[in-house]
């Protein structure tokens, strides 16, 4: 999982800098994204490319150019400069005058463009990988950070229905020392952990090191730090405008963890789903196939 190298710079600092390297149809993208920087944030690659007179590859292929992995990240990097420039309440006027009447169009468009992310940037041996620690451990207990820890409690749920020994935990601060307590090397932990980290993910990831815990971490921004503290690090991309929640791709990466387990041990998931239907209909619900 790649990171670029333009923390701290500005946006339009960085791109400038690189104009020169750029091709022409590429430098013609890169002075429309310092012109428009606001259309550029909420706009889609395609809508880029015919506004800047292009097409959405050489938009694409711009931000590469650039150093950036793909449009997202280059739109983060963007927003992150916007956000310093500018108060809360005008970034707010601004947002929904480019929602206009179709924040149907803007959700949906953000979701798409940060599923094709996550397929550009996903290696299928992580997922792989990630499945095979969860299979070798005797517990595998799920934690997240802030809104992540619903991804959290996703993957709990689903990786019991595949047979797995699963426990969800939603603590913070104080609590959440008591959970990490039984922890062996014999577990595994998947963390969700959005671009922030705090207290709390540094306890969680010092303290499976501790233990010998392996750690599948589920993240959308990575440092070097994390990577060297961890056994599989699978990226799940965020959104740069805020239209789609942190949820998503992380939620994606679990349901891929989920039907790859499925493949692996076929029989043990029967089982448990027969099971789980069954205790369903003995507590009155109709019979359903488990997801």
């Amino acid at each position: 999982m790649a990171t670029t190298s333009y923390d701290g710079d500005n946006f339009d600092d960085y791109v400038r800098a690189r104009l020169d390297d750029l091709k022409p149809a590429e430098r013609q993208v890169a002075q429309f994204l310092l012109a428009n920087p606001t259309e550029v944030l909420f706009t889609s690659a395609g809508d880029l490319g015919s506004a800047a007179g292009t097409s959405d590859a050489t938009v694409v292929r711009t931000a590469k150019a650039l150093g950036y992995s793909g449009l997202p990240e280059l739109k983060r990097h963007l927003g992150q400069t916007l956000t310093a420039r500018t108060e809360p309440t005008t970034r707010l006027t601004t947002t929904l005058e480019k929602i206009g009447s179709r924040p149907i169009d803007r959700v949906v468009g953000d979701g798409v463009e940060r599923l094709q992310e996550l397929h550009r940037h996903l290696d299928p041996a992580d997922i792989e990988a990630a499945a095979d620690t969860l299979l070798e451990a005797r517990l595998v207990f799920t934690w997240g950070l802030g809104l992540s820890s619903v991804c959290a409690e996703y993957a709990a749920f689903r990786l019991a229905r595949r047979g797995l020994v699963t426990r969800h935990c939603p603590d913070t601060g104080f609590r959440l020392a008591d959970a990490l307590l039984p922890l062996t090397s014999a577990d595994a932990i998947v963390v969700y952990v959005p671009a922030r980290h705090n207290r709390d993910v540094e306890t969680v990831l010092s303290h499976a090191r501790r233990t010998g815990a392996d750690v599948v971490l589920v993240t959308s921004k990575l440092s070097t730090d994390l990577a060297a503290r961890v056994r599989v690090v699978v990226p799940a991309p965020d959104s740069p405008t805020g239209f789609t929640g942190e949820t998503l791709t992380a939620s994606i990466v679990t349901d891929m963890l989920a039907h790859t387990i499925a493949a692996r041990t076929s029989e043990t998931a029967k089982t448990t789903t027969e099971l789980l239907t069954r205790l369903r209909g003995e507590l009155g619900e109709q019979p359903r196939r488990p997801s």
